[in-house]
């Protein structure tokens, strides 16, 4: 795809408008041209739709907001199947109504297909509690319905239950984030 004068423009401002670094760059270069190809839009069509023009206009937002959330609106683009995704993850999650104290989290794209699990805790007693709580969550089946979803499989004949992950495995995160 060779890039017009309107596209080039396009990309040319918001390059500057978030004074983006070379893997930025190369990043939305692709996504854009991929998404261009694929839908049969101009990039200035896809940089102008109404999410991203919002978060471009919004005055309260500073430099590296603006770049996530464009970024992620344009990431959401190109790759509509992994967002959904990611989204029906993140209602399952909060689904489990865990304790604010407690956060179970995925990367941006679902890279590593891994989900970080996060505690904050002000004394033994209150970590104590929260683990408990989180074990008593992880025995929901919505657990196994995110690890299916995490490891491309589908869930809707009760998801969970064919999972090929033990258990156990649930309560040995690699990596437990605790401030104590």
């Amino acid at each position: 795809m060779t890039w017009d004068e309107g596209g080039r423009q396009a990309l040319y401002d918001l390059a500057t408008g978030l004074k983006l670094g070379e893997n930025h760059l190369r990043d939305f270069m692709d996504w854009l041209e991929e998404i261009s190809l694929r839908d049969g839009v101009t990039i200035p069509e896809i940089l102008n739709r109404e999410p991203i023009e919002r978060i471009s206009s919004d005055p309260r937002l500073g430099r590296s907001d603006k770049l996530k959330r464009i970024k992620d609106q344009v990431r959401r683009l190109r790759f509509p199947r992994l967002s959904r995704i990611q989204d029906e993850i993140e209602e399952k999650i909060a689904s489990l109504k865990l304790d604010p104290e407690i956060a179970i989290t995925v990367p941006p794209g679902l890279e590593g297909g891994t989900l970080r699990v996060g505690i904050e805790a002000s004394s033994h007693e209150e970590l104590k509690l929260l683990v408990g709580k989180l074990a008593e969550a992880m025995e929901k089946r919505t657990v196994g319905e995110i690890f299916d979803l995490l490891m491309g499989r589908p869930v809707e004949n009760g998801g969970g239950q064919e999972s090929q992950t033990p258990r156990k495995s649930f309560l040995r995160p690699r990596r437990l984030d605790a401030k104590i």
